[in-house]
């Protein structure tokens, strides 16, 4: 995923190098994609809408959410976007702070500090977004820590801001009791040598300076190392006990009608645009298949993107399609898939430039494909969904309106039923 595609995921006005952010800050010239595109969906069949509660909030952009050992929630702090007037687009050294965090949150609502001072990257001084800390697991007595990044060198794969920056792009183990730190795995360097999707989406909009793409945005547990979706590289790759990283899957273009202007004003006429995938949510499921959810790339048109089935060794399936910006997936008790929809307006959603909140929502899918639509109001820009031992489903809202502060997430409990 390149530019103006969502990794992060903020889509930047200028025409720079992509940064990938928690919310989109300006892109105009696709609002007229907007139009129908709806998602076929039901009530929920009569029944009460879900209750929501917000158990947590002042919260530092926060994006995925895991469960620990306890039954408590991890939730990982991507920054508090403050940067000086020397950050302009999120290239520059002084684009970089320490304002990543990774807190636990008990499902009562008590915030409590795991990790401060991780590495973050602001977008600029006229927004508060910022990208970095994306995901946290305990696993094996370890905190592990997926980061996300916003451009690496395309031939040698690290990312552009030296030591200060060293962890970024990369999945980190914690100890607990040391506090040390250690690589488990590196993505923008094997995305260098073996690039798998080949640039695939890139040409008509970036060239080829931009087919080398990588932005790690979501893992899980999967046979005794880890499943990534790399959400630039629009891959999911495998991470071994020792390191190695190998490919499961590459995800295929999305077929879209690009409006004139999508690509600038030289483009005067529609066309047919092949859309990067942009896969940003990876889950176990009931049948031991990974599922990976995709939030899309330009022109992101409405009801474009898919719920894919991965088995290794096998060609990715469409399990469920016709979702909009896909944010995070889970699994209910009963084995039902949930897909959190980051804003069924899209990406383009002109609200969003107006201050207005986002219209995230829930979407259940039953074994027989059936949806239902759980939730379609009070969650502003969702980031992060999980289901937790009590039943209740636990969202992460992004809630940031203001540029003055970077302390506008939120963590809602959803009662299902």
């Amino acid at each position: 995923m390149n530019e103006h595609e969502w990794e992060g995921l903020y889509v930047p006005s200028h025409s720079a190098r992509r940064f990938l952010m928690l919310r989109i800050l300006s892109i105009t010239a696709v609002s007229a994609l907007l139009a129908g595109c709806g998602l076929a969906v039901s009530a929920a069949n009569g029944s009460p809408r879900p209750a929501l509660s917000v158990i947590a909030s002042g919260l530092n952009q926060p994006k995925k959410l895991t469960i620990a050992p306890d039954g408590s929630l991890i939730v990982a702090l991507s920054g508090d976007g403050q940067a000086p007037s020397s950050c302009t687009d999120g290239d520059q050294l002084s684009c970089l702070d320490r304002s990543g965090a990774i807190d636990e949150v008990s499902t009562s609502g008590r915030v409590t500090s795991l990790l401060s001072g991780l590495p973050s990257i602001s977008s600029g001084p006229k927004d508060p977004q910022a990208t970095g800390p994306v995901e946290a697991r305990v696993v094996d007595g370890e905190l592990d820590v997926l980061f996300q990044n916003t451009v690496i060198n395309a031939k040698t794969g690290k990312e552009i801001y030296g030591t200060a920056g060293s962890l970024l792009d990369d999945l980190i183990a914690y100890s607990h009791s040391e506090r040390a730190s250690a690589v488990k795995a590196r993505f923008g360097p094997f995305e260098a040598r073996h690039n798998p999707d080949h640039g695939a989406g890139t040409d008509i909009t970036y060239g080829d300076d931009f087919a080398i793409d990588s932005d790690p945005y979501s893992f899980v547990p999967y046979r005794g190392g880890y499943a990534v979706a790399d959400a630039g590289a629009n891959d999911l790759l495998f991470v071994s006990r020792t390191g190695k990283v190998s490919v499961l899957a590459v995800f295929p273009t999305i077929r879209e009608r690009a409006a004139a202007g999508t690509y600038g004003s030289a483009q005067k006429h529609a066309i047919e645009a092949q859309a990067q995938a942009v896969p940003t949510a990876v889950a176990v499921g009931p049948d031991g298949a990974l599922y990976v959810g995709e939030l899309g790339g330009i022109p992101f048109g409405v009801g474009k993107c898919d719920v894919y089935r991965v088995v290794p060794g096998h060609k990715p399936t469409v399990y469920a399609r016709g979702f909009t910006a896909i944010g995070d997936i889970a699994f209910d008790p009963e084995g039902r898939l949930l897909v959190l929809e980051l804003d069924r307006k899209g990406v383009n959603d002109p609200g969003l430039n107006d201050g207005h909140p986002a219209s995230g929502a829930i979407i259940r899918i039953a074994r027989d494909g059936e949806k239902t639509l759980l939730v379609s109001s009070g969650l502003d820009f969702p980031t992060g969904l999980v289901v937790a031992r009590d039943g209740y489903a636990y969202v992460s809202a992004d809630g940031t309106t203001s540029a003055d502060s970077g302390h506008g997430g939120e963590i809602i409990r959803v009662k299902l039923g």
